[in-house]
């Protein structure tokens, strides 16, 4: 690329055409103001420059500091190096108001590293005149010509003399890639486990580079970090003089258990205990016919009560089977943490290694290829679970409201309900989420040890420090901020909980609303008689008025597809006006099938002939189109990504594969067609009139795993950090036979956790909640008197009277039992409706 950007390079610069340290200067302000900051910030060429000094870097630079430039050759002052930096900190504010100024440190080895190898004259690549001679005795003699690359890597390699035996060179890095530039970490679990023998850490600024690389040794215990420090910088002692290497051999040492810590474990192991406790009581002391509330409340912990609530087998209902939801809740928890395997290799090795990672030769393995839209494309199964919230909530609330109205409806009962609806949410969530998230934050980070262990986990605390109530309390869509410029936001405490805070945000200010129009007319009497068009009318508003703000924002924002999130991921992705579109679907439907399934009415007239009347062919027609519309959604997207240019379009929609019409179309519509190809695919399924995918999607196996969906999803965040950064760092170039071995990894992993979360936290609470709500709801004294929505006081039947005498199932039947087959059971109560 030097032939291409700065001519024949190996001529260099004669001192006339180097401009005098005060010319520079002045220039290099005015230039500076010049600069289109965002224009920049999306110039693909520019931002190749992140992974290599290819030719479209190289085409970058030139326009910044080549032969065109209004600067050129002032490269060649070294003292207006920092003051340049200086300069481009302090105006950067002016330039580009929303600038974040913590990039500019981290660009800065980056920036210069490049020009120096794109062949901008530089005094480090000897294509710079000898300035401390003045000008008019410049000549073509004092002008050095020295080859860049012979420059960068020197005539010859000398290598720390560091006293290692033959088995500490081999668990030991390559010095010689460290001296190219990048980080190289050596083997350090097998040289932990060496016989006089441990691991230490250099931090370095190779010579011909101004990058920081790292460069693990293995030495002998008796090494010291100085004397380390020493070897390394005798193999080349001028440049050292100037750049000393840092040396870290505590980098394999656990970090202590703080004061939090301590605290999270003794709250942690009191837990434990009371499910000890709690379960060799039941195995030993006999039970009483009517248990007391201290046995009760000892019942909640039970491990085995809860192990065979875990493993219950879901019973299929005859008219209408919500069993199948548990299959979809499975397998897009799977999609989920295959999508993130791909990311998290990629961040946990771009941690190690920035350059060699993000280049783009790499990246371009994977996303050229067809399969990237399954990766890519895993956001979607996030939809799938708004959708199944919103089902879920509206039939289980909707339940719950038919019981209510069997009693007389007042302001405070009323009040009650919807209050009692939102704190059972905090309920059922905070405990379990709270457990993953200090135990994270206190404990885990004294688990193990490993240099990535350290820079990764120390980042963590700091995050979880800052952001922690942020997550727990669900608002961490909304705070940390992100950018203006490009919708990054900060690392909250625990990746991918926006879903939870974007899932709550719904369930607490959409529902309702939905709900309390479709149920009561929105509690006004002249809409009551038209509730169900009030409820239909009012989801299909918010439904536009989703769809409009996700086209507003796509074009205001230029949204971007890229596969480590949305293009705009805090202004974009993450907002509950955007993703709502699969949640209200779903809620509609969950409506629909509650009115269905009521043993009588219209609605149960209307599901009758549904199932009567439509031909088995056009059940599986809508199977098809709903399977064909997932599909088309999907795997376009790799086309998105299939471009030419050399730097894949991560971050910017410039050389993408679709026009920026297209994308725009893409991203206004997607979420709202994927949640209507859910709705014509559950419906049928539900129906019972797909077999095959009924008895598939319902089978016993995905019972348990449904149930363990909410622990998973917490887990497989941060599991895949503690496994992949505790491990000997490897380069992560894409191979998929790899990548899906870490998918079963992760999944394995993620799933086995999230069981004995279930089981120690998840499950004792949860039922701890509903003997809590069920003593709060029970009234001795109810009224056998029944009140319909027009006022009319009627006596119950003995069914409706029973009905009423059933305990709630929103506080904890699973799915399986919300179906006309299990009204009146009361058996197998377990916690599973982790989605709601």
């Amino acid at each position: 690329c030097w032939a291409d950007a700065a001519g024949d390079v190996s001529r260099g610069l004669a001192a006339s055409q180097v401009p005098s340290l005060d010319q520079c200067k002045e220039s290099f302000e005015k230039f500076l103001l010049t600069i289109n900051v965002p224009s920049q910030m999306a110039n693909p060429d520019l931002l190749s420059c992140v992974g290599s000094a290819s030719e479209s870097c190289c085409r970058a630079i030139e326009t910044f500091v080549g032969s065109s430039s209004p600067i050129y050759g002032c490269s060649c002052h070294a003292e207006l190096h920092d003051e340049a930096w200086d300069m481009v900190y302090e105006l950067a504010p002016v330039v580009a108001p929303s600038s974040n100024l913590a990039y500019i440190p981290v660009a800065r080895p980056v920036v210069m590293q490049r020009i120096k190898e794109c062949g901008i004259p530089t005094p480090k690549n000897g294509m710079c005149p000898d300035l401390t001679e003045p000008s008019s005795g410049a000549s073509a003699a004092s002008v050095v010509t020295v080859d860049p690359a012979e420059a960068a890597q020197g005539s010859s390699l000398v290598v720390p003399n560091l006293n290692r035996t033959a088995a500490m060179m081999e668990y030991s890095a390559a010095y010689e890639r460290t001296l190219e530039g990048f980080d190289e970490y050596g083997w350090y679990n097998p040289c932990q486990k060496l016989e006089g023998a441990k691991y230490c850490l250099a931090s370095l600024q190779a010579p011909g580079n101004y990058m920081q690389v790292r460069y693990g040794v293995c030495v002998p215990e008796d090494a010291e970090e100085d004397a380390i420090a020493d070897a390394i910088a005798d193999t080349e002692p001028e440049h050292y003089a100037k750049h000393p290497p840092r040396v870290d051999c505590s980098v394999m040492e656990k970090t202590p258990l703080g004061a939090g810590g301590i605290a999270t474990a003794a709250v942690l192991g009191s837990i434990l205990l009371a499910v000890a406790v709690a379960t060799a009581a039941n195995l030993v002391l006999p039970r009483a016919e009517e248990a007391g509330a201290l046995r009760r409340t000892a019942d909640c912990f039970d491990f085995c009560r809860n192990w065979h609530q875990l493993m219950a087998k879901p019973q299929m209902g005859r008219e209408l089977d919500l069993t199948t939801l548990n299959g979809f809740r499975a397998v897009s928890m799977f999609w989920v943490i295959l999508g993130h395997t791909l990311s998290y290799i990629v961040w946990i090795g771009g941690i190690a290694y920035p350059g060699r990672l993000i280049n783009p030769n790499n990246m371009n393995m994977v996303l050229h290829e067809w399969f990237i839209s399954i990766y890519a494309g895993a956001f979607f199964a996030v939809d799938t679970f708004f959708f199944l919230s919103g089902l879920l909530v509206a039939f289980i609330v909707s339940r719950e409201i038919s019981k209510a109205k069997l009693r007389a409806k007042t302001v405070k009962g009323e009040l009650g309900f919807w209050a009692l609806y939102a704190v059972n949410r905090f309920a059922r969530l905070l405990p379990t989420f709270a457990a993953v998230l200090f135990f994270f934050w206190q404990i885990a980070p004294s688990l193990s040890s490993s240099p990535l262990w350290k820079l990764n986990w120390d980042q963590h605390s700091q995050d979880c420090q800052k952001y922690w109530w942020s997550d727990l309390f669900f608002m961490n869509n909304f705070y940390p901020v992100g950018n203006p410029a490009d919708g990054l936001a900060p690392t909250t405490c625990v990746g991918g909980t926006w879903y939870l805070a974007v899932d709550t945000q719904l369930y607490l200010f959409v529902a309702p609303v939905v709900i309390a129009a479709w149920h009561h007319g929105l509690y006004l009497k002249p809409l009551l008689r038209v509730r169900r068009a009030v409820g239909a009318s009012i989801s299909a508003a918010l439904l536009a008025i989703s769809v409009a703000l996700a086209c507003y924002t796509t074009i205001q924002r230029d949204v971007w597809l890229q596969y480590f999130g949305e293009g705009n991921f805090y202004y974009y992705y993450v907002k509950p006006w955007i993703r709502a579109p699969p949640y209200v679907l779903g809620l509609l439907l969950g409506l629909v099938f509650h009115e269905i399934s009521k043993p009588e009415g219209k609605g149960r007239e209307a599901m009758r002939r549904l199932k009567e009347r439509t031909p088995s062919w056009a059940w599986m027609g809508l199977f098809c189109v709903s399977v064909a519309t997932l599909s088309l959604l999907v795997f376009p997207i790799a086309t998105y990504y299939n471009t030419d240019d050399p730097i894949p379009p991560v971050t910017t929609t410039h050389s993408a594969g679709w026009s920026r019409d297209a994308t725009i179309a893409y991203n206004t519509v997607k979420f709202l067609v994927w949640g209507l190809a859910l709705c014509a695919l559950v419906l049928p399924t539900c129906l019972g009139k797909l077999k095959l995918v009924t008895e598939l999607l319902g089978g016993h196996i995905w019972a348990p795993l449904a149930k363990l969906t909410y622990g998973a999803y917490l887990i497989h965040m941060l599991y895949p950090q503690a496994l992949l950064t505790s491990t000997d760092a490897t380069t992560a170039y894409y191979h998929t036979s790899h990548t899906l071995g870490m998918w079963l990894v992760f999944t394995v992993g993620s799933y086995f956790w999230a069981a004995i979360l279930h089981l120690v936290v998840e499950a004792p609470f949860g039922n701890l909640q509903k003997l809590a709500f069920t003593a709060a709801r029970s009234n001795p004294k109810r009224s056998s008197v029944a009140q319909d929505p027009d006022g009319v006081k009627r006596k119950k039947t003995d069914v409706q009277q029973k009905l009423e005498d059933i305990a709630s199932p929103r506080t904890g039947r699973s799915i399986s039992e919300c179906t006309p087959r299990n009204v009146d059971s009361t058996k197998n109560n377990n916690n599973g409706n982790n989605l709601v």
